[in-house]
């Protein structure tokens, strides 16, 4: 990362043009701000939004929670009349004889007439009296209005155990369906059951219940939905949906009561739903335990801002485009003499050494444009002097380039075998000539003593090719040299020289002739460490004490190329630098070459391609 912003770094410093640049500049200064600025507004207002809706859906909530809880205290009032009235709680603990019909019909209107008068609200569907008194039943249950049935029957024991462990006002039963066996027609309901007493020794004799169509509930929790596509739903304290606004948007979400549960219970907010993000909002209905729930889609919620985002861009688009145009105008307009300056320069490339007309001034431009005119003036007028050098000059270029005659004469022939090979299809030919090429090019090195760390290694690698195809690839070479040190210096002919000599002395000396030549460097204290290691046969020490004895005093069986590589060193770096050996028979040779890290200086780059 550090490398690449430092590399365009450089093309913005130095390769770009200058109003390019200032455009740039203009443009990082002006737009990226504005942009910034658009982006924190929609943020901003986006915030905003999100608040005041959640302050909007939670007044909605509390109202109709409020709402609602009227109209339950409305059915528990209701309720609580006809369980403690004493009219009819005289008429339920009569036992008159079954056969005393008029008598009995006359309780069954007076109590009927009662009961009607107390749930005469719209909010009720029917309702249902369990007794244990003898009364026939009136109207068949479902059927609109007020029915009278014996509480020993499947209901009503399963009522009255439920009653029985619960110490409230009224018991709400989940949503059921009943059927009219008139009118054939099925209804869904809230049922709410309590005990009747008798209030003179509060004793229990029968159960009440009332049926709330469900459908008044639905169109209740609806007003709690505030945008298109949001949910309400009302929740009893088991958990039980008592009412939803849109069953089928709920089911497309896939929410379920048990997810808004968790979420509740979590203190979150926010509800993923079928991919949607939802905004919760929930309110308690009351003391009856009921939950009032929202889901509102949140983007929705931001469409606002997202038509107001869009028409800041829009704007910061149109001032942005009219921004670049002027500046675009007002940086060629403040560069174009600097341009003028730029091409009467490139002029001199063709001899032209005229000095520019330039008015006076005392900017920047101007002073460049003295101070390139002044330098004409003293170009022209060394010109005659530099006359006669250049005659001598001619000479002595002329004695270099019959010098390099030869190493032309070489890369020329090696580059006509190279294309030769080509054409007739003989690709591991010019390879090998391409290589061929490489290898003298980098050991030539243009005459210089000094080559790059990375040219030596690749010199190596060159080498090691060469003889893969000479020997049927038994070598291996694995360079573990870190990037930043390998533009260090090294003298030429000296890393390869090493590897040959591990290679034809250790490798092929092996029964296999197959091996790996591993090259390792390091750099502490200013000075390079590099290790040559070889799996070959190794030496002696009789063999590692011979590398380092002059001509006159070596074996007829050792050569001179260490002994030259290590007198190199000596006499280019000092006594403080050296090449060294260590090595054990069967176990390979490693050679320790040590020299000052130096980083390499070249006047135009190598091209060894």
């Amino acid at each position: 990362m550090k490398k690449w912003l430092r590399n365009l770094y450089m093309i913005f410093l130095y390769r770009m043009q200058l109003s390019t640049k200032l455009l740039l500049s203009y443009a990082v200064l002006i737009i990226i701000p504005l942009l910034s600025l658009t982006l924190l507004s929609y943020s901003h207002v986006s915030g905003t939004l999100i608040r005041q809706f959640r302050h909007s859906m939670d007044l909605s909530l509390q109202q109709t929670g409020t709402y609602l809880d009227r109209i339950l205290c409305d059915i528990i009032n209701a309720t609580q009349q006809a369980a403690y009235h004493n009219t009819l709680t005289d008429l339920y603990r009569k036992n008159a004889p079954s056969n005393q019909l008029l008598a009995l019909h006359q309780d069954y209107r007076t109590a009927y007439d009662l009961l009607n008068g107390i749930f005469s609200s719209d909010d009720f569907y029917s309702a249902e009296i369990f007794t244990t008194g003898k009364f026939v039943f009136a109207k068949s249950k479902g059927l609109e209005g007020l029915s009278f049935i014996s509480l020993d029957c499947d209901q009503g024991r399963m009522l009255d155990e439920s009653l029985q462990s619960f110490y409230g006002d009224v018991l709400w039963f989940p949503p059921h369906t009943i059927e009219d066996p008139v009118l054939h027609r099925e209804t869904t309901v809230i049922t709410g059951a309590r005990y009747m007493k008798e209030t003179s020794i509060y004793k229990n004799i029968g159960i009440i219940t009332v049926n709330i169509p469900q459908e008044l509930f639905n169109t209740i929790v609806g007003r709690a939905s505030t945008l298109p596509g949001s949910i309400s739903l009302l929740l009893d304290n088991g958990g039980n949906a008592i009412a939803i606004s849109d069953e089928s948007l709920f089911r497309d979400y896939g929410l379920s009561v048990g997810l808004l549960h968790e979420c509740i219970a979590s203190g979150q907010h926010m509800v993923q739903a079928g991919g949607d993000t939802m905004l919760l909002g929930y309110t308690p209905v009351g003391s009856s335990g009921w939950t009032l729930i929202s889901l509102n889609p949140y983007e929705k919620i931001l469409e606002t801002g997202t038509d107001t985002r869009n028409n800041m861009l829009l704007i910061m688009l149109l001032v942005s485009i009219l921004f670049l145009l002027t500046a675009l105008f007002i940086s060629r307009l403040l560069t174009m003499r600097v341009r003028f300056l730029a091409a009467r320069m490139r002029e001199v490339r063709f001899d032209n050494y005229s000095p520019i007309p330039a008015p006076a001034g005392t900017d920047e431009v101007s002073d460049l444009t003295n101070s390139y005119n002044y330098m004409l003036d003293k170009i022209n007028a060394y010109a005659k002097s530099q006359y006669q050098l250049g005659l001598a000059l001619k000479n002595s270029e002329l004695k270099a380039l019959q010098a390099q005659i030869n190493p032309h004469f070489l890369y020329n022939t090696l580059d006509l075998l190279h294309w030769l090979a080509l054409d007739y299809e003989a690709n591991e030919i010019s390879e090998i000539i391409s290589l061929l090429s490489k290898f003298y090019k980098l050991s030539l090195n243009k005459g210089r003593d000094m080559i790059s760390l990375r040219d030596a290694l690749l010199h190596v690698e060159v080498y090691v090719k060469l003889q893969n195809f000479r020997f049927e690839h038994p070598i291996g070479l694995k360079l573990q040299i870190p990037d930043n040190i390998r533009g260090c210096s090294i003298l030429n002919l000296i890393l390869q020289p090493i590897v040959e000599n591990a290679i034809l002395h250790g490798i092929l000396e092996k029964e296999s002739q197959t091996g790996t030549v591993t090259i390792t460097g390091s750099v502490s204290e200013n000075t390079l460490y590099l290790a040559i290691i070889d799996d070959g046969i190794g030496m002696t020490q009789e063999q590692l004490a011979a590398l380092s004895l002059p001509p006159p005093d070596k074996p007829a069986s050792t050569g001179y190329g260490i002994w030259n590589i290590m007198e190199r060193i000596r006499l280019y770096y000092g006594a403080k630098y050296s090449l060294t050996y260590q090595s054990c028979p069967g176990e390979g040779t490693t050679a320790y070459l040590t020299i000052p890290c130096l980083e390499m200086k070249e006047d135009s780059p190598q091209d060894f391609s």
